[in-house]
């Protein structure tokens, strides 16, 4: 894995809001991720309505909760000081891991941003996004907008049928760039670069796991994400008070 970046790589991030990293895992650490991933995968147990909604890609969440071998690969320190070092933070927390698969065939997602349905508001934030596939135009690799990180736009957006629904109310007259990966490549984004992806138009699946990472002493924004800190966590907590919960959001590196 690698284990350092470069000080271009970093200006790059920092400028772009986004990083692609080819050589990101070895060869048998690619083996490794794929094989805990799809065991963790197919351990969640999913209803029928999941079944339905699943037609831009498979989304399983919290895998680290469920898998102490996905929890091994997430909460892996020198995965998190890539993020720091990217971020120019001295510490970070795991805010949340989910794998995403590309069905076959399966829609493009929508361009959007990740701060916005999050219960933290930082311009620190930092996303990794690993491919246990090769991800290529023609299955559905990812695609950012350069600098975007910098416009501080808030919409959420609904991740709904209109492709380019925040370009509406946000024109850009920036090109989105495309970033294929090989398999075992990754992608770094900061939680304000706008990015989508295209259709999967191949019989083959796009497997994808990513980790995002907060800065040690975020604070909750008010905003109510279930999906990642829980009703009876949310509950305790006003708007302003740090998100120091250890088990949901454990600090991975700190220098």
């Amino acid at each position: 894995m690698r284990s350092s970046l470069t000080e271009t790589e970093i200006a790059n991030y920092r400028s772009d809001g986004f990083l692609a990293i080819e050589d990101f895992l070895a060869p048998e650490e690619l083996e490794h991720w794929r094989e805990v991933v799809d065991a963790a995968v197919a351990d969640v147990r999913i209803t029928p309505s999941d079944r339905n909604s699943e037609r831009v890609f498979t989304q399983r969440m919290h895998l680290r909760r469920t898998s102490a071998a996905v929890q091994r690969l997430v909460e892996d320190p020198q995965v998190g000081q890539l993020a720091a070092e990217l971020e120019g933070v001295d510490a970070v927390r795991l805010y949340l891991d989910q794998a995403l698969v590309k069905e076959p065939y399966g829609a493009p997602t929508q361009y959007h941003l990740d701060i916005p349905w999050w219960g933290f508001t930082s311009p620190h934030a930092c996303t990794l996004w690993v491919a246990l596939d090769d991800s290529t135009l023609e299955n559905g690799c990812l695609y950012f907008v350069p600098a975007s990180h910098r416009l501080g736009l808030t919409t959420a957006g609904d991740l709904g049928p209109d492709l380019g629904a925040l370009f509406a109310t946000h024109p850009m007259g920036t090109q989105p760039t495309p970033c294929p990966l090989p398999a075992g490549g990754c992608s770094f984004h900061n939680g304000y670069t706008i990015h989508g992806a295209g259709a999967n138009m191949t019989p083959g699946r796009r497997r994808a796991m990513t980790t995002a990472f907060m800065p040690d002493g975020a604070r909750f924004n008010g905003r109510r994400d279930l999906q990642v800190l829980g009703a009876d966590y949310l509950d305790t907590l006003n708007e302003g008070d740090q998100l120091t919960n250890d088990e949901l959001n454990p600090v991975v590196y700190a220098r």
